[in-house]
C-alpha cells in the first residue's frame, strides 16, 4: 500500500508543473498573473464545492471548523501566494527551474517541520541521509540553472 501511495503522490506531483505553465499561460493571456490565480482558485473552488455538496458531511461540521487550530486555516492564504508566484515566476525562469527551487525549498522546510515536529507532524530528526538527499536537490538545481 505505501508503494502505491508513493506513486499516486508522485503522479500528483507530475500535475503541479502542468497547472503552473497553463496557469502562466492563463496570466499571459489576460495580462495579470494576480487574476489568473483567482479564476485558478474559482474554479478550484467550485469543483470542491459540488464534490462536497455531493458527499455527506457531518452535521457538525461548522463546529469543527470553530475548533480549527489557527495554523490550520493559512494553507488558503499559502496557496495563493503559491499558485500567484508560480504563474508569475515559470514564464521568467522556465518550469525546470522554477520547480527544482520549489522543491527545494519544500524539502529544506520539510526537514524543519519533521525535525521539530510543527503543526502536529511526527517528530522525526534531521539526519546525515536527509541531509544528504536535500543537498543533491541543491545539486540538481545548480545544474539545472546551469544548462
Amino acid at each position: 500500500m505505501r508503494y502505491f501511495l508513493m506513486i499516486l503522490i508522485l503522479l500528483v506531483g507530475c500535475l503541479m508543473p502542468i497547472q503552473a505553465s497553463v496557469n502562466a499561460k492563463l496570466g499571459s493571456f489576460l495580462k495579470a498573473p494576480l487574476l489568473a490565480a483567482l479564476v485558478n482558485f474559482i474554479v478550484g473552488g467550485s469543483i470542491l464545492l459540488f464534490v462536497v455538496l455531493g458527499m455527506r458531511t457531518p452535521n457538525n461540521l461548522l463546529q469543527t471548523i470553530k475548533e480549527a487550530p489557527f495554523h490550520a486555516w493559512i494553507g488558503g492564504a499559502i496557496g495563493a501566494v503559491y499558485v500567484s508566484s508560480v504563474i508569475f515566476l515559470v514564464p521568467r525562469l522556465g518550469a525546470a527551474l522554477s520547480f527544482a527551487l520549489i522543491v527545494c525549498g519544500q524539502l529544506v522546510f520539510s526537514l524543519v517541520i519533521d525535525h521539530f515536529g510543527l503543526f502536529g507532524v511526527p517528530v522525526q530528526p534531521v539526519n546525515w541521509g536527509r541531509s544528504i538527499g536535500v543537498l543533491l536537490i541543491l545539486a540538481g538545481v545548480f545544474v539545472i540553472q546551469k544548462f
